[in-house]
């Protein structure tokens, strides 16, 4: 519950089905609903073919590998605008606006108050006015339609006046330059007994319609381009609107699909059903005993350093941000801003971006919470883009296979560039995708996850890998490369060779194909990746003695930067090269943890929005899991605050800096982190409890899924041990392990499972859940 007014959509309640998506915002009694749709995105900006840098090539080439990045450049821009391009960014297409729903209620404000039920999916505005008379407007999306619901109440006679139009868009609270979308919508009206408002923007085969039709139970009338309605309501007659946001062709009928419900305890039951499963399938629980019944008091406590307030808070928002990526997935995977729309000219476009937005941000926790099926729609983003993907190859680096952009929308065409972000550089998108696409398999045992257009795609990113980078004294580079979306230090742009990234996904795109391969008896692309990898650059330790963002020493490290992106082989399955009690390992393992405290230390310098050092909420997310990953608690804690103190709202929704930029990053990345804190598995063993910190002496999680077709239905510790029950997923037994599942613990502890004391820490896991106890140790007990 808050009792702060949301003067701007960016402040406001949200409420999503997954395909659609409302934001309600402004003064009790003239309250604004916006309305968007997963598939509106607005034909506004220009969708050439990537650049054609054949001309170019050999030159850029040449002079990354002799270190000179501004000839690189200079060679770059002549080549960019030998294909057309000219001086401005071109933008993906922007999620767009469809409509806004405005209801008026006479009388004034005297009191309100704001209430969100993120399990239910409910948001509420209450108000009473002048008169002392209680209203209320509710929201529900209904989970999996393409409606929204609304119950106006009210314990006296009053009549609300509804206004139904396209909406002029507010400005964001950063304009990133994206250019204003509204110019391609125009706006027409049916009236009648149906308020139904058309949405069209653009021209010819990029065209796309939006059709939202409001139903009251009164009559609507047509006035000026806007639909008029009074509601009337009292203590008999609470009065429920439906509105309905469809992608629809030119002979739509006015009529609105389905019936109006009959009561609003009929929608909350149908929508409990629906959602529960999903945002009830994991809940974390730190014991906080925190009192706070306002969301801004509990913040404000928190910030001011109370362990049980911050322990709340990282509750809080540990179900929020999954409710968040709930209401906001559907057929496509969350934007930047989810399924919310407010403004004409959203920042970054709304789009997704993908190198690391979208994996590090909203995807983050969709496997590891309890719900991996909607990680697969992102596969519903990228598949029917392939043949742009080709074209990227081709005409980029000369190649075959497939390179995929690093932002999307409307299409798959590498051309976002600028001299600062040359973006057609960095490949690492494809292979990122196919580890998502491993993860979900591994943790259900779905083997029809893998059909013919998934391993299309798993060949194209191979034959990329084979056929784009040069040898080099029998060294595989990775030239042009681009670090998102840092420049090396002391150097004018971005440009550069080798980075870590780069290479560390290749690494990992190796494993995930291995996988992928076994789920359709299909092990031909194995031999072909371990060339590729045999040939690539070795991870290097920087000098500063941090894990080095480029491989070639001739680019200085540039720590002071928001992205952490040199700490990807830390983030999934530890890349190999990481793992074991070797020599070699421990020094890079040493690196990343300097990378990770460097990183810290560089944001607590100035722990506030832009100018200061909080800015872009998965730089944290990418710090905290590998902290999590390497067993730095205290540092995996400190990312956790940040995000959840940092860069919630009032209305538990998220922002990208700390405080500003309506963004969906943290919502996703922060359980991420706390599930990676708790447990951590490859497809052979469990890590239980690797980061857990002091300040969470004891709790309990449920609902959490680990490689190998695990679910880990109940986890729980405390200062004496910890407990956790886990079982295999029907259909996963192919995943088992021959030797069974190793179980790594942070501390030593006597083991019983199922009531029976054990000396191994190998489990034999079926479909039948396993309850193993742990008893810590001290290291006198443990013989240490």
């Amino acid at each position: 519950m808050t009792a702060t007014n949301a003067g701007t959509w960016e402040e406001g309640l949200i409420v999503g089905s997954g395909r659609v998506g409302a934001v309600a915002y402004g003064p009790a009694d003239a309250i604004t609903i916006s309305f968007a749709h997963e598939n509106y995105f607005l034909p506004v900006n220009p969708r050439p073919d990537a650049p054609d840098l054949a001309p170019v090539r050999r030159r850029l080439r040449d002079a990354l590998l002799s270190g000179d990045a501004d000839t690189a450049s200079a060679a770059l821009s002549h080549g960019v605008r030998a294909s057309g391009y000219g001086d401005d960014l071109i933008w993906t297409d922007p999620l767009g606006l469809c409509a806004t729903l405005t209801i008026r209620t006479p009388g004034g404000v005297s009191e309100s108050q704001r209430t969100i039920d993120p399990l239910l999916g409910e948001v509420a505005i209450e108000w009473t006015d002048l008169d002392l008379g209680r209203h209320a407007l509710r929201l529900i999306a209904p989970y999996g339609s393409e409606s929204v619901l609304l119950a106006l109440e009210a314990d006296c006679e009053s009549t609300s006046i509804l206004e139904l139009g396209l909406g002029a868009g507010a400005p964001t609270s950063f304009d990133t330059g994206v250019p204003d979308a509204s110019a391609v919508v125009n706006a027409s009206f049916e009236g009648g007994a149906r308020g139904l408002l058309f949405a069209d923007a653009g021209d010819g085969p990029s065209a796309i319609r939006a059709a939202v039709t409001a139903v009251t139970e009164t009559t609507w009338q047509a006035d000026g381009g806007l639909a008029h309605s009074g509601v009337p309501t009292g203590p008999e007659v609470p009065r429920v609107i439906r509105v309905d946001i469809t992608l629809a062709s030119d002979d739509l009928s006015a009529e609105a699909a389905g019936d109006m419900p009959t009561s609003w305890d009929d929608v909350r039951n149908e929508q409990r059903e629906a959602l529960y499963p999903l945002t009830g399938a994991s809940m974390l629980d730190l014991q906080s005993g925190s009192s706070e019944t306002l969301t801004e008091e509990l913040w404000a406590t928190a910030r001011a350093g109370d362990e049980n307030a911050r322990r709340r808070v990282v509750e809080a928002a540990y179900l929020s941000g999954r409710a968040n990526i709930i209401a906001s997935t559907g057929e496509l995977p969350p934007t930047l801003q989810g399924v919310w729309q407010g403004t004409w000219r959203p920042a970054w476009s709304a789009d997704y971006t993908l190198n690391g937005n979208v994996q590090n941000g909203a995807m983050a926790g969709m496997t590891t919470t309890g719900t991996p099926e909607l990680a697969l729609s992102l596969l519903n983003l990228v598949l029917p883009h392939l043949d742009d993907y080709r074209d990227n190859a081709r005409l980029v680096f000369g190649a075959e296979g497939m390179l995929l952009p690093s932002r999307m929308s409307t299409h798959g065409r590498a051309n976002h560039f600028a001299e600062q972000y040359p973006h057609m550089f960095w490949t690492g998108c494809g292979g990122w995708v196919l580890r998502i696409v491993a993860d979900a398999l591994a943790t259900t045992g779905d083997r029809s996850i893998v059909d013919d257009r998934v391993w299309e795609l798993a060949e194209g990113v191979l034959r990329f890998a084979e056929t784009a980078f040069p040898k080099v004294g029998g060294v595989r580079r990775i030239v042009p490369s681009y670090s998102p979306e840092n420049t090396p230090g002391k150097a004018r742009v971005p440009l550069a060779t080798d980075a870590t990234i780069d290479v560390a996904i290749l690494r990992d795109a190796a494993r995930a194909t291995k996988l992928l391969g076994r789920a359709c008896d299909d092990d031909s692309l194995d031999a072909r990746w371990s060339r590729v990898l045999r040939q690539l650059p070795a991870y290097r330790v920087a000098g500063d003695g941090t894990l080095a963002e480029w491989l070639d020493p001739q680019w200085n490290e540039n720590i002071a930067h928001r992205h952490a992106s040199q700490l990807y082989p830390l983030w999934y399955e530890l890349d190999p090269a990481f793992d074991g009690d070797g020599e070699e390992a421990a020094r890079l393992r040493a690196a990343a943890s300097e990378t990770v405290r460097n990183k810290i230390a560089w944001r607590a310098e100035a722990p506030t929005a832009p100018p200061g050092r909080m800015e872009m909420a998965f730089g944290l997310v990418q710090v905290g899991l590998a902290a999590a990953a390497l067993g730095d608690a205290a540092a995996a804690e400190t990312c956790v605050n940040w995000l959840a103190i940092d860069h919630w709202s009032p209305t538990l929704t998220t922002t990208h800096d700390a405080g500003r930029i309506f963004n969906l990053d943290a919502s996703g990345g922060l359980p991420a982190l706390v599930a990676a804190m708790l447990l951590g598995s490859t497809t052979e063993s469990l890590s239980v409890l690797p980061a857990v910190p002091t300040a969470w002496p004891r709790g309990s999680v449920t609902g959490l899924r680990a490689r190998g077709g695990l679910a880990v239905d109940h986890l729980s510790w405390d200062t004496q041990g910890a407990s956790f029950t886990v079982r295999r997923l029907p259909g996963a037994e192919w995943l088992a392990p021959s030797a069974g599942t190793l179980v790594r613990l942070p501390r030593p502890a006597s083991i019983r499972i199922d009531g029976k004391p054990v000396t191994g820490v190998r489990l034999e896991i079926g479909e039948c859940p396993v309850h193993v106890e742990l008893e810590w140790l001290s290291v006198q007990d443990a013989g240490l």
